[in-house]
Parts: structure tokens; sequence; C-alpha cells
């Protein structure tokens, strides 16, 4: 497996396996190699994987990269490869045949990983502790351990080789960090004295003679999302609300990884729900009382979206004539919903991805990072693998995002959602009606196991209503339901929703010539454009799918939208 290895004055200090991902190096605490070495800037550089082992190098500080001797920028890297990094020096290997063995992918300390039989399965880290200090095995906490030779520290070795405050073991995100606190002896893993280091599953740490071994829970948990756990329906999952079972088995799903602050990304066609699932999984979790900021990465042209998601400083570009947090920085301890991460733009996502791994933004215009506690959730209606083997999308992006993916199934394939969800609209969108779709107070206050409060027992739909609705394809799913049962509302008597309070509007062009009905008398080309686009985002509610059934460039429809009023503070979703 390639690796880098950082040296002092000849002799190895760290050695750190590069898992075929993205890692940076640099002054700051926030990089995978951290050098602690005042002269150098918080991110100094980064290897970009290439595939089959192999990498490149970019230079993050600006000032140019020593490698063999010579300044380079950005520059594939090849074996052996030596770099200046201050006072340290680093060698790239292609391989190595030594002790220090990388953690697999997807073994990493508290993983939760999606498996294929329906289930979770999340890994404890544990320290081994030898006989000679307890032989006991213990967890890691969020907090860290402190081991050393005094009696106030977590793990107390009494060895005349161990200093009074040796070393310091810590979480970063979902791994686990040894950093040697200036002991006299140093600190090793498998035989390589580190300054700090990731330490991998199965490796040895060594402080004097107390040798701790890293190993992963024996029992692993499995957290069962089966049909038998959920109870009778309908049910509910904060906002989200549903008659189906096997929808119902989302529901769980979102409820076991809500508390996790493993990365999710969240799978739908247009309509079906994608932010409220997003949101469930914020309402559910320990970050429900930072912020939830959403974000459509295809709501916005390409020159805009580098300053929302990150910010500017004033005078950063024309126009720019105030300091603006990004939306990192407004979800700092919240969660940010990156909507349609599929449509970001391919030059904006090593930047997205160096966001992820470092978990600090540097502003448009800024020269410095602002670190940034934030929970990211993303959601798409594309095929990102499709999308990665036509070079649309980054693979190491893909693998940063997709750790547990949510699938929201059309509203098409839910028959039994279809009349649920209508007579809950009904109910809930009459004026004066109270909402049932509040986020709940909890964790419990939503639970998928129970039937949902509020479910409608009543249906002011007549039968002939219903079969009109099963009878529709719902390209737009729960969205479009929504908006039917409300144009319904407001067009009816107010007491009952009957067949004919039931219209559909078309979607496309060629429905739209086939109604015959788009254009009357006096109308101009401004309203037959804007009942057409009005038609299509009602059915899709993005503006970037209302654009593409109509066959128009999403800038061109973005631009008539504005002038339109169709992207005020209650615009739809592009």
């Amino acid at each position: 497996m390639p690796e880098l290895l950082l040296l002092s004055g000849g002799v190895a200090v760290v050695r750190t396996p590069l898992h075929g991902q993205s890692v940076t190096v640099g002054r700051s605490p926030a990089n995978d190699v951290s050098l602690p070495d005042d002269s150098l800037p918080p991110f100094l550089c980064s290897f970009e994987p290439l595939g089959q082992g192999r990498y490149r190098v970019v230079d993050r500080a600006g000032a140019g990269l020593t490698m063999n001797g010579k300044k380079i920028t950005n520059d594939a890297v090849p074996d052996d490869a030596v770099f200046d990094f201050g006072r340290l020096q680093a060698r790239f290997h292609l391989g190595s045949d030594d002790a220090v063995v990388a953690a697999p992918a997807g073994q990493r300390t508290g993983l939760l990983r999606s498996r294929g039989d329906g289930t979770l399965q999340r890994s404890d880290i544990r320290l081994r502790l030898p006989q000679s200090i307890g032989g006991k095995r213990i967890e890691v906490p969020q907090q860290g351990l402190r081991v050393g030779a005094l009696a106030d520290n977590d793990i107390v070795v009494d060895d005349g080789f161990v200093s009074s405050f040796h070393a310091q073991l810590f979480l970063r995100g979902e791994r686990l960090f040894v950093r040697d606190l200036d002991s006299t002896n140093g600190t090793f893993i498998g035989g390589v004295r580190v300054v700090e280091a990731e330490v991998p599953l199965g490796a040895e740490l060594r402080f004097g003679k107390a040798c701790v071994q890293v190993e992963s829970d024996e029992q692993e948990v499995k957290v069962d999302v089966s049909t038998s756990t959920l109870g009778r329906g309908p049910w509910r999952c904060a906002e989200l609300h549903s008659a189906d079972a096997a929808f119902a088995r989302t529901f769980a799903l979102i409820e076991k990884v809500a508390p996790h602050d493993a990365s999710v990304c969240v799978f739908g066609e247009t309509g079906t729900g994608k932010e409220l699932a997003a949101h469930a999984l914020h309402t559910l979790s320990a970050r429900r009382g930072g912020p939830f900021v959403p974000l459509n990465c295809a709501a916005f042209p390409e020159e805009l979206i580098e300053s929302e998601l990150f910010g500017h400083e004033k005078g950063a570009f024309t126009g720019a004539d105030r300091q603006r947090k990004g939306c990192f920085e407004e979800a700092d301890k919240g969660t940010l919903f990156l909507d349609e991460i599929g449509e970001l733009p391919l030059e904006m996502q090593p930047k997205l991805l160096r966001v992820l791994e470092t978990r600090a933004v540097r502003r448009l215009g800024g020269r410095g990072d602002v670190p940034v506690d934030v929970r990211v959730v993303c959601a798409t209606h594309r095929d990102l693998v499709k999308h990665v083997r036509e070079g649309r999308f980054r693979e190491d992006l893909l693998h940063r995002i997709y750790v547990i993916p949510v699938k929201l199934p059309p509203l098409r394939d839910r028959p039994a959602d279809v009349l649920h969800l209508a007579a809950h609209f009904a109910l809930t969108l009459r004026p004066g009606a109270e909402s049932t779709g509040a986020p709940a107070s909890g964790p419990k206050a939503a639970s998928s196991g129970s039937r949902a409060k509020g479910a409608a027992t009543t249906s002011p739909l007549t039968k002939a209503a219903n079969d009109k609705l099963l009878s529709h394809p719902f390209p737009g799913n729960v969205r479009e339901l929504r908006n039917v049962i409300q144009r319904a509302l407001i067009l009816g008597d107010g007491k009952s929703i009957d067949a004919d309070d039931v219209a559909f509007i078309p979607v496309t062009l060629e429905d739209l010539a086939d109604a015959g009905s788009v254009y009357k008398k006096g109308m101009t080309m401004d309203d037959v454009e804007k009942l057409a686009m009005e038609g299509a985002i009602a059915a899709f509610g993005s503006l970037g799918e209302a654009a593409k059934s109509l066959g128009v460039a999403k800038t061109t429809f973005w631009r008539k939208a504005k002038q339109f009023g169709f992207t005020k503070e209650d615009k739809p979703e592009l």
C-alpha cells in the first residue's frame, strides 16, 4: 500500500498509509498528517490519488513545493520521491513490507456501515492493555485518553521509560490518532517512532515497555431495520409520513443513522422528500439544537456556487461589498444539506472534498482557514456511479459521501401512500387546520415503530377522487400530489374533494400541446412561457428538472424564472 514516511535527521518519525484517499499535510491539526513545525503553513500540500496506487502532489500554500530538489506545484509522484517539509523530510513509497499495516477502508473507529442484507453494522475500537497495566479492554472516549507515569493520567504506565505525560490518544472524526507529548523515549507504532499519526486497527502501540494492542470490538452491533421491528402503520419520522411498510424500513434506517455523524447520501427522484429525510436526520441527532442549512447545488450559476458554499471576503470579486459567510460556516454545530450534489460542477468537487477532509473552509479572497463542525448530508436523483464512469463526478468524493445510502422510492411504487398522503394533505392544508408535520422534539418523538399521530382517519376525498389519484403516475411524486390537493381545496367547495376537483397540470411541451388549452385569447408570449414554466415547476418542484422537461438550458430557465418571480424566498428548488 502507498505510504508517506516522514524522517527527522534520517530517523523515521511518522509513517502514514495513504489508503487510496486524498491526504493533506501541514501545520494545522486538521490535516491528515500534522507537522509540529511553526515555520510551515497550515495547509502545505495534499496527495491526490490517481488510481492503482499512483498519486500526484498539489501545492496548497502557493509558495511552491520541493520534490527531489525541484520546485513543483502539481505533479505526479514517482516512487521514492523525497520532499522537504520544513525541518522534516518525507519519502513516498508505493508499497511497504513493514509491520505497520494500514486499516482497510471502512474499518476505522466507530464507523457505521451499510450491509447488503438491509442492516447496519458498527465496529467500535478497543485498546487491549497488557497485564502489567491492568490487562483490560477499554474504549477510547470522544474526549480521548492521556497516557503517562503520573496517577492522574487515564492510562497509568509505571515504567522508568515513560514520561509523566507521555502521549495522548484521540479521535478525529472516525479515526484514532496518537500524539507524542514530547516524551523522552518516544511513542511507537509497530516499531516506528511517531510524533503524531493515525493508528490503524491491528497495530501495536508502545509506551516504554508497555505494548497496547488496537483492535475492533469483537461483538459487532447489527442494527436491524426489518419489517418485524416496525409495528403497525401508518408511520411517521419527523416530517415524513407513510402507510407503506417497505418505506417504513427507511424511516427505521434514518432513526438508527441519525445519532451518528457518518456521512449520508439520500437518493430519490425529484419530489420524493429528500430534504425532509435530511431534516429528519438532523432532528433526531445530537445536532438538533444547531442550524439546519439546505443548499441546492443546481440552484446557482457556476460562478456563484463557490461563494455560496464557502463565503467570501469584502472585495473578493465585483459586487462583494462586504464579508459574507458561506453555508458551511452558517451550519457550524449543525447540519448542512447539499441537495442535488450530482449537479456540482466538476471543478468545485475537489474544493468540497478538501473541506470535508480538513473540516475547514477558506472564503473567496481569504488568506486563512476557518474551522467548521458540520455534519454533511447529501442528496441526488442522479446515478453517481455512472457519473464517475463518465468523468462527471470524482470517485474520491463519492467514497467520502457514500457511507450510508438512504433510498427513497418514487410515489408510483407506494400506492398505499397516494391515498394516505392525499388524505393527510387534505386535512392539514385546509385553512385554519393545525399541521401535523412539525419536526419532532426529540429522538423518540417521531418513532417509526408507532402509529403516526394525526394520521387521517376520515378522508374528505370521495371514491371517485381516490380512483382518479390512483390512476395518475405522479412524475412529480409527493410534491406533485401535495400541489394537486392544494389546488383541489382552493377550487372546490371546501367540504369534500371530488374527481372534478382533481386536476393534473401537463408537465412537458408535448403534453401542453395535446391539452390544447395553453393559449387563451389575449395572452402574450411571456404569458405562455410563464404558464408552461409554472406547470413544469409545479410537477417537478425543481427548476433544473423543469428546465430539462421543457428542453431549455438551465441558465436560461433560471433567468426567466427570476424574471417571472419564481425565485423569491419561497422559491421552488432549482
